[in-house]
């Protein structure tokens, strides 16, 4: 298990994370993960019931990955935060000292400005994305 990476940050951000395929690899490869919520208003409409209610849904989501992990007897910390998403992935993964990065692979211009952005500011942390097949 020479490539077990010890930290883990897992940026939920496409709604796709609680597959059981992205579950089994981030489990497969993690002695410690952490899942990070980012509540970026910027990117929200200006309704606060939009807002909430796309809040409760991603609680929801965050609470399905660590139930999916727990079977795989893995732990791992949920963070939510407010701010810019470039801005908290960055923090935490400097701050908790992550190893690795994973993200769910989006085709949208969001996604790939911010796999260059992550790569550009982090370049000693191993970001991989994961391609989940038909979703």
């Amino acid at each position: 298990m020479a490539d077990l990476a010890t930290k883990v940050l897992v940026p939920v951000l496409s709604k796709k994370e609680a597959s059981p395929e992205f579950v089994e690899k981030i489990a497969a490869k993690a002695k410690e993960i952490i899942l990070l919520l980012v509540i970026d208003t910027a990117s929200m409409s200006g309704q606060f019931g939009f807002a909430a209610g796309e809040i409760a849904h991603a609680n929801a989501l965050m609470q399905k990955i660590k139930d999916a992990l727990g079977k795989k007897k893995k732990t791992c910390d949920d963070i939510l935060e407010w701010g810019d998403t470039l801005t908290k992935i960055e923090n935490i993964a400097m701050l908790r000292q992550v190893d690795k990065i994973y993200l769910v692979k989006q085709d949208n211009q969001f996604s790939k400005k911010l796999l260059k952005d992550l790569k550009e500011k982090l370049p000693k942390i191993d970001i991989e994305v994961v391609n989940i097949e038909g979703q």
